[in-house]
């Protein structure tokens, strides 16, 4: 084992052990809302979803569309991409209610689906991750790479 291999294990570690928050297993929009507002983190520590967000998430998402997203939506730091750089995790329709809950798109599912790139990465910055954690504070969580 050489010295790059060694090196890596501990990187690789170190960002384990700065996520230990992130979700063990995520919850359905739609299980969130009959009650079951929790999420178990890798830590075995329970978070709990405000109802408030996920009655806002509810009326933003497409009712064909609720059932396919899980909480918390994941917000990753990507040091590689540039200072204060996040990508949205997940599929399009967390992108979409990321996008419409900080009001950086306007209009509808079918129109974001239209026009978005379906390989493309959706982007935060700074100041969109200090309005989307007013927004949605306890329904996104913010992971390291």
């Amino acid at each position: 084992m050489g010295y790059d291999d060694k090196l890596s294990k501990f990187i690789k570690h170190e960002i384990d052990s700065i996520n230990v928050h992130l979700p063990k297993k995520r919850v359905s929009l739609i299980d969130a809302k009959q009650g079951d507002n929790f999420y178990i983190t890798r830590d075995d520590s329970q978070l709990y979803i405000d109802k408030k967000e996920v009655d806002l998430l509810l009326s933003i998402c497409p009712e064909e569309k609720a059932k396919d997203v899980l909480l918390p939506i994941l917000i990753i730091r990507r040091r590689d991409l540039g200072r204060g750089t996040y990508i949205i995790s997940g599929e399009l329709i967390e992108q979409f209610l990321v996008l419409k809950a900080i009001k950086k798109f306007d209009g509808g599912w079918r129109e974001f689906g239209k026009n978005s790139n379906l390989s493309a990465l959706t982007f935060l910055y700074k100041p969109d991750l200090i309005e989307l954690r007013k927004v949605l504070p306890t329904s996104t969580i913010i992971g390291f790479s």
